[in-house]
């Protein structure tokens, strides 16, 4: 299988527009949940779902059904990061049916596109359960395939069945963690990738949504959106099915700073716990879809990058302080510094190097900038504290402030003159990504790139009307995300 990544940085999305996802964040249990009232042709199935993943390692359902005599269906990542769907027919079936994939999912900055679909009356075995990864249809499954017998029932769509999304209910876990958009569930038809995306036509490896809404779903089929906000099992609830059928979702353990610009047609940067020094372990974790940092090491600097590097252009991001009892250093770092210090079991970070070019700002007001550091500046200790980012890669400079005022009076406007720049050696042409930087007991930050996990009191957009920040962004700036990585980048 030909592996597509979803929205490279240097892509311009074009056509269908998705405008919403949902963030689940496994810590909180979030899920959607629907009782069927009752059932209907069970032999033909489809889903589609665009999905960005925030774990890896770990066992997630997206969709499950489980039914009250122990007969269950589900479509799973396992913890070696693969992915299938299984159907156990039967209350006494010990071997499970379906087909996993040998393909191993493990971009945690991309956006994955699956459809799983089933026609059980299909002549050909092996066209009876079919699986699209970004438009490429999977024929290299690890260990066994069971495909459905002929005429076979599905126990998806059942009647008094709980159908639930990112959770597992029998065993209270296997919650899905990182982001969803336009989940789609088809019942009575099997329908082909080509239903739900199409290759873009100037850049044909890059696979992009079309609109579903002209679809048949069927009497127990959905379509979320996910752009409502509100939280009750209704057409304003977050779980709204928009097909036209109102099958809409409860909602659990889900906030409305779940409800995201983050999609598969403008991917957002996150930190990346693919690049980190042990950004997963007991050290230090990322939360809420990865743009919440803790660390809980005492010793050694610990540190994490975005998802998304620059080379050129302006950028601006904030980040939140919701509990400081250590350090956090929110920083810049060159790529090529990053990637080879990073897996050092000592400490490392952003500007602790001479010939890093890098630069870090402390919580106590400190910069640490290419191995110098330099002290009195404002700090942010409190919960509730805003730093400031803006990052000017074609003058080769960078600018930290708190709270809505910038440090030494800067102007990240002022263009060559750098004009109360916190550091003027980033250097212009090469890649540099946010950073962030532990060494505390239960410090906690959230990272903003214009797509918040927390509340924005202000909601201020960047120059071409994306992200929703909570002070202005200065002229010329723009939120990290895909769409204006490719005009302005």
């Amino acid at each position: 299988m030909t592996a597509q990544t979803i929205l490279p940085a240097n892509t311009l999305s074009s056509g269908y527009d998705v405008a919403n996802s949902l963030m689940f964040d496994d810590g909180s249990t979030p899920y959607l949940t629907r009782t069927i009232s009752s059932g209907a042709d069970m032999t033909a199935f489809t889903f589609s779902f665009w999905l960005k993943r925030s774990t890896l390692g770990a066992t997630q359902r997206i969709i499950s059904s489980d039914h009250t005599d122990s007969k269950d269906m589900y479509i799973r990542f396992e913890s070696d990061d693969t992915f299938g769907m299984y159907h156990r027919r039967t209350a006494s079936e010990n071997v499970i049916s379906g087909f996993g994939t040998a393909a191993k999912f493990k971009d945690t900055s991309a956006w994955y596109h699956f459809v799983i679909n089933m026609d059980s009356n299909e002549s050909t075995e092996a066209d009876r359960l079919k699986m699209y990864v970004n438009g490429t249809r999977v024929t290299t499954f690890a260990g066994t395939v069971h495909y459905p017998t002929s005429g076979e029932y599905a126990n998806f769509f059942n009647s008094s069945e709980k159908t639930d999304i990112g959770y597992y209910r029998t065993n209270n876990g296997e919650n899905f963690d990182g982001y969803l958009a336009e989940v789609v569930a088809i019942q009575g038809t099997a329908y082909q990738a080509s239903s739900f995306g199409e290759f873009d036509s100037d850049s044909p490896n890059i696979w992009k949504p079309k609109d579903v809404s002209g679809l048949t779903f069927g009497t127990n089929g959905f379509y979320m959106e996910f752009q409502q906000s509100g939280t009750s099992q209704n057409s304003s609830g977050m779980g709204a099915d928009t097909s036209g059928n109102d099958n809409h979702f409860a909602t659990s353990g889900l906030a409305s700073t779940d409800q995201t610009t983050d999609t598969c047609t403008n991917n957002y940067a996150t930190l990346n716990p693919n690049q980190s020094n042990n950004a997963k372990d007991s050290v230090n974790s990322l939360a809420e879809g990865n743009l919440r940092f803790n660390d809980t090491n005492n010793a050694d600097w610990r540190t994490v990058i975005g998802t998304l590097g620059v080379n050129s252009g302006k950028w601006y991001w904030e980040a939140e302080v919701v509990g400081m009892n250590g350090s956090i250093l929110v920083g810049v770092g060159r790529q090529n510094y990053l990637t080879t210090t990073l897996n050092k079991t000592s400490s490392a970070y952003p500007g602790a190097d001479s010939g890093d070019f890098s630069a870090s700002y402390r919580e106590n007001g400190t910069f640490f900038t290419n191995g110098s550091s330099s002290s009195g500046k404002s700090t942010f200790t409190s919960a509730g504290d805003i730093v400031m980012v803006a990052l000017d890669m074609d003058n080769g400079a960078v600018y930290f402030g708190v709270n809505g005022t910038w440090n030494d009076s800067g102007d990240p406007t002022s263009g060559a003159s750098k004009t109360g720049a916190s550091y003027t050696g980033i250097q212009t042409g090469e890649f540099y990504s946010p950073s962030v930087s532990g060494s505390a007991t239960n410090s906690t930050i959230d990272f903003n790139f214009g797509n918040p996990p927390f509340t924005i009191s202000s909601g201020n957009t960047d120059s071409a009307g994306y992200g929703n920040f909570e002070y202005s962004v200065p002229s010329g700036y723009y939120a990290l995300n895909s769409k204006n990585l490719a005009k302005y980048g």
